[in-house]
């Protein structure tokens, strides 16, 4: 058998974005704007029930070709304010991490201060933070990008 391990991590990624807490807090909650910036097709999106309780769950293709998924559990969500879920995931079949992740979405300005905390567990030398924090900062820039091609139209 494989030696099994659980490394620890907590990152944080923070973003100012010129759009409402509002506009950001819906790029998250609504299943549309959130393919455009989050990395899944619509066909990866399994199920997207964005309420306390409520799951979210894709699966696709991930880095050479291995199969992905993507199993989130909403814990707290205060509309234009915060997001809290803990979510899995696995690649090739096998998990590789667990995490509680909280967005904070705090008015600045004419925009929105938005700041990404995760705390994971990282299996078996699977994925690491530094990984995540990598992917997770790639996807806020993405959510950046969304923002301001619905605020040019």
């Amino acid at each position: 058998m494989a030696e099994r391990s659980i490394v620890h991590g907590t990152f944080t990624v923070e973003r100012h974005y010129p759009a409402s807490p509002k506009r950001v807090f819906q790029a998250w909650a609504d299943p549309k704007i959130k393919a455009k910036w989050f990395g899944t097709s619509p066909e990866d999106t399994k199920e997207f029930d964005f309420r306390v309780g409520g799951r979210e769950y894709a699966e696709g293709k991930g880095p050479n070709d291995s199969t992905f998924s993507f199993d989130v559990s909403y814990r707290d969500i205060v509309p234009d304010n915060r997001i809290i879920y803990t979510y899995e995931m696995a690649l090739g079949g096998p998990k590789i991490s667990v995490s509680v992740a909280a967005v904070e979405l705090r008015p600045e300005g004419d925009g929105t201060h938005m700041i990404v905390t995760e705390h994971g567990c990282f299996l078996d030398g699977l994925d690491t933070m530094e990984q995540r924090r990598h992917g997770t900062e790639w996807l806020m820039d993405q959510l950046g990008e969304e923002l301001k091609r619905q605020m040019a139209s």
